[in-house]
């Protein structure tokens, strides 16, 4: 039976790895939104295209001196996901969306990028 592909690891230069939860989130890589347009025929018929950016949205386990400060510092920075099945995706200088909140130890944060590359 195949493994379950996840998120494996995530990091970023100025914090190293994130401490991920045991269910870490979710990632999207960066791609386009395509809409149909119709033609006065089915043939003339076609698209249009809207880039649309890679997102990570994750679930962390804050254990004590973790410096949440630091997550919610994050910006223009090349954060790296490792995934379960070996492949690593690279997201170019992302950001953190909003303050990283803290809940007894539980946290969730979202990370952006315009776009995002698979780099192995």
């Amino acid at each position: 039976m195949a493994q379950i592909n996840n998120i494996r690891t995530v990091s970023a230069p100025s914090v190293g790895k994130l401490p991920l939860a045991e269910k870490p989130g979710t990632f999207t890589p960066s791609g386009f939104k395509r809409e149909h347009k119709p033609g006065r025929l089915a043939a003339d018929g076609g698209y249009t295209e809207t880039s649309s950016p890679a997102k990570l949205e994750l679930s962390l386990n804050l254990h004590g001196g973790f410096d949440v400060q630091a997550l919610n510092n994050i910006k223009d920075e090349d954060v790296t996901v490792r995934l379960a099945d070996g492949s690593v995706h690279l997201m170019s200088m992302a950001f953190v969306t909003e303050p990283v909140p803290v809940d007894g130890g539980d946290s969730k944060m979202t990370i952006i990028s315009n776009t995002s590359e698979k780099i192995a």
